[in-house]
């Protein structure tokens, strides 16, 4: 039997379509789903004038696939600094397509999940939507996804929303620059909108203007990134970070840091 695919890509018109197709765990990044991914971003054909990325399901993308990770933490640091590297592949990949890229979102965009969306230039979010960077409450660090996320959230916005995380909606969202607009179908507007744009820009130009953004942005990507890999690679193997995703994965709850048994 044929393995199910994880990402399913569509072409319509000059627009394709990438959907993380992972409903029952909420397109958790698993390592499957990451590389199918990172193999779709780098199969586009010529044709693509723009992306539009979303989630099947209830969920945009609700971050790590924390099963992975517990099942994954009695490997050497090395093999875990060989999964964030891929991760970290896929973020550099998003944040070099040379299309007009759009994340359409809904139900939840969690951690991981959020730097998929903000990986992309334009995000379009459905009132309900949830966005939360709940790394420190599970032990973990936000370490690949804090390499870039400046480039829509001040340093102060983002120091708060990491260190005391807490769900924001669509409008909250909206409000720290992390969305840019809101709408009930969100799907529908997101190819609107790169439709829109692709229409008034020329593909080459636009291109050479999102390179150029990025290298004033973020001109050590790369370094930055490797920097994260590591940190990303350590944490893993922390105590804290054991701790809480085995408290995680049993009571579906975060810990208590206060108390001794989480």
């Amino acid at each position: 039997m044929p393995a199910v695919p994880s990402v399913i890509v569509e072409h319509r018109g000059g627009v394709t379509i990438v959907e993380l197709a992972r409903p029952a765990t909420g397109n958790a990044l698993a390592a499957a789903l990451v590389s199918e991914l990172g193999a779709a971003l780098a199969a586009l054909p010529a044709t693509s004038r723009a992306l539009v990325l979303t989630g099947r399901g209830r969920h945009f993308c609700t971050g790590a696939d924390l099963g992975e990770l517990a099942a994954s933490v009695e490997l050497p640091v090395v093999a875990h600094e060989a999964d964030a590297t891929r991760l970290a592949a896929l973020y550099a990949a998003l944040l070099r397509c040379p299309l007009v890229t759009v994340a359409a979102v809904r139900g939840a965009a969690y951690g991981g999940g959020v730097g998929l969306a903000a990986a992309c230039d334009v995000v379009v979010a459905a009132p309900e939507a949830r966005f939360q960077f709940s790394e420190v409450r599970l032990g973990f660090v936000p370490a690949l996804i804090s390499t870039f996320l400046g480039r829509r959230i001040t340093t102060a916005v983002l120091a708060r929303q990491f260190l005391d995380p807490a769900p924001l909606d669509a409008a909250a969202a909206q409000a720290i620059g992390l969305v840019d607009e809101v709408t009930d179908d969100p799907l529908a507007r997101a190819q609107a909108r790169a439709l829109e744009i692709s229409r008034k820009a020329a593909p080459s130009a636009v291109a050479q203007t999102k390179r150029l953004l990025l290298a004033a942005t973020l001109p050590n990507l790369d370094a930055q990134l490797a920097e994260a890999v590591h940190a990303n690679a350590r944490q893993r193997l922390h105590p804290e970070c054991r701790r809480g995703i085995a408290h995680f994965l049993a009571h579906r709850s975060f810990p208590d840091w206060l108390t001794e048994d989480g």
